[in-house]
């Protein structure tokens, strides 16, 4: 994921226009609700690698390390009927990249040539607000949308080993262990159905989820579980 140009004013402006709507609102219209579930990354692949990145005789590997399915999280408040502010939590799996066989000359002449591991892995957790619109078909069924900002702080690390040398420090040819972050504002989307429990109480909720980046958006699916308080 890359930076969005969305500005953080936007949110200022959106989240006072949100907590300006519940002024008169009754008792019986108001009310916080909590919400959890599981997140399926089913657009979430393993890294890629421009086609001219290529190492001679490197032997590239890519995969996702984590489960495809991820804990979520929410916590929000009815403004009435149709319209409700809610905060959420999500993590995406964790990316890996290895190169075997990255061959540099020996250190000293006359030596053997150095083979190095380059591993790097790459982490999001994401956070966000977002106001929801709930369209009520009937006592059974409602259909919902959502739209708003995710923040994304994205966490990459990276080390450097070699089997023939596995005490050597490689920092002149490039560090040997690095760990960066880096947190961006994307924005945030989502359509979905829910289908009410116990009275209206609580509720089951399948949703399709995006979060729109410079490059793709991020897609996922996710089946909740929300509590009315």
């Amino acid at each position: 994921m890359k930076n969005s140009s969305f500005s953080l004013p936007f949110t200022i402006i959106a989240c006072s226009l949100i907590f300006g709507l519940t002024a008169g609102l009754s008792a019986k219209e108001t009310g916080f609700y909590v919400h959890g579930g599981v997140t399926y990354w089913d657009g979430f692949d393993a890294p890629s690698l421009d086609d001219e990145t290529t190492l001679p005789g490197v032997s590239i590997e890519q995969e996702l390390e984590d489960s495809r399915a991820q804990l979520s999280l929410g916590v929000g408040f009815h403004l009435d009927e149709r319209w409700s502010f809610e905060g959420f939590y999500v993590s995406t799996p964790e990316r890996v990249i290895s190169g075997n066989n990255w061959t540099f000359p020996p250190f000293e002449p006359g030596g053997d040539p150095i083979s190095l591991t380059w591993n790097a892995k790459v982490k999001q957790t994401i956070g966000g607000v977002s106001a929801v619109y709930d369209l009520y078909l009937n006592e059974n069924l409602s259909l919902f949308g959502k739209g708003g900002i995710a923040f994304v702080r994205h966490k990459s690390s990276q080390t450097i080993t070699s089997e023939s040398l596995p005490d050597a420090a490689f920092e002149n040819i490039i560090p040997s262990s690095f760990t960066d972050e880096e947190d961006t504002q994307e924005l945030y989307g989502a359509i979905g159905a829910r289908i009410p429990l116990r009275q209206g109480a609580a509720g089951l909720t399948f949703a399709y989820q995006f979060i729109q980046t410079d490059d793709d958006p991020e897609t996922s699916f996710e089946i909740g579980f929300q509590w009315n308080l």
